[in-house]
């Protein structure tokens, strides 16, 4: 039901190759978020790959006193060298240790980070279906951690000392004109609680998909039940906050507010939207940071 220890192995947090029955859109990828409260500053980006076009995707985003003030997104970029624990991605580059710590550095212009990420909880695996291989059906990890280190803007060095969020996700396909809408959640309320929730809707008469978990201080555990409101704004497509109600596979309750989405960092895959904003958690009275990232493709109707 719950595990104290991680879900994922040390195999499944390395970089992978498709197999031979792998899907066009056989994709790898691992996004980090993290925000400082104390000096303001914020930094998301998702660096993916699919090599069977031998292609890669990177968006970055820096953010300061609530305004993004440094972004790149590049969709074209080309196919990083196979390395099981290390990948470089137009002026991102990425080396880890196992699964547990993460050196993140990017320089771009006047702008960058040096950042160490280093887990201090266990990973959790989402579920595998039965009998799927990653080259039909993605795997996903979520995993909290503390974020050291400088952030570069205009040339001023920052010294950030946070909680961030990290997702490693590989197989399947990705392939964003299939997500119609969805809402994302990840947040750090403390070392001895995170959560992550996700509704999801691939086709507009198709009911939602829920999937998540949380680390409530000994244990991570799925979430049994998924319930959201999300508040938005100019027409469905901007994301204001959400109450989100988590019953974990203990069925102990968790209701968690994001009272303000501090930044928006938005990022356009053809005709679909990704808003990663940057929010303030509220659970009972404590605060927290993290993610409320709002998807959808053009024309989704507002939920």
């Amino acid at each position: 039901m719950g595990s104290s220890s991680h879900t994922a192995t040390i195999e499944d947090d390395q970089r992978h190759v498709p197999g031979p029955a792998s899907l066009p859109l056989w994709n790898e990828s691992f996004w980090f978020p993290c925000y400082d409260p104390r000096t303001e500053i914020g930094v998301v980006f998702r660096a993916g790959m699919h090599p069977n076009r031998q292609e890669a995707n990177l968006y970055v985003f820096i953010t300061h006193h609530g305004a993004v003030v440094h972004s790149l997104v590049d969709q074209r970029a080309p196919l990083p060298a196979f390395a099981p624990q290390a990948l470089a991605i137009s002026g991102l580059r990425m080396e880890w240790e196992s699964r547990e710590r993460f050196q993140l550095h990017y320089a771009h212009a006047t702008h960058g980070f040096d950042l160490v990420w280093e887990g201090c909880t266990p990973t959790y695996r989402y579920p595998i279906a039965p009998e799927t291989t990653a080259d039909q059906v993605s795997r996903h990890i979520e995993h909290a951690g503390v974020v050291t280190g400088t952030v570069t803007i205009g040339g001023e060095v920052h010294r950030i000392d946070c909680l961030g969020h990290r997702d490693h996700s590989w197989g399947g396909e990705r392939d964003w004109n299939t997500f119609y809408s969805w809402d994302y959640l990840s947040g750090e309320i403390d070392r001895d609680f995170w959560f992550n929730a996700v509704r999801i809707q691939f086709f507009p008469e198709m009911p939602d998909l829920h999937i998540g978990c949380v680390w409530a201080g000994n244990e991570v555990l799925e979430l049994a039940e998924i319930k959201m409101d999300v508040r938005t704004a100019d027409g469905g497509t901007r994301q204001l906050g959400v109450t989100a109600e988590l019953i974990d596979a203990r069925r102990r309750p968790h209701v968690i507010v994001a009272e303000e989405i501090l930044v928006n960092c938005v990022v356009q895959f053809g005709r679909t939207w990704l808003k990663d904003g940057i929010a303030r958690y509220r659970y009972g009275d404590r605060v927290g940071y993290g993610i409320h990232e709002h998807g959808y493709i053009e024309g989704a109707r507002a939920r």
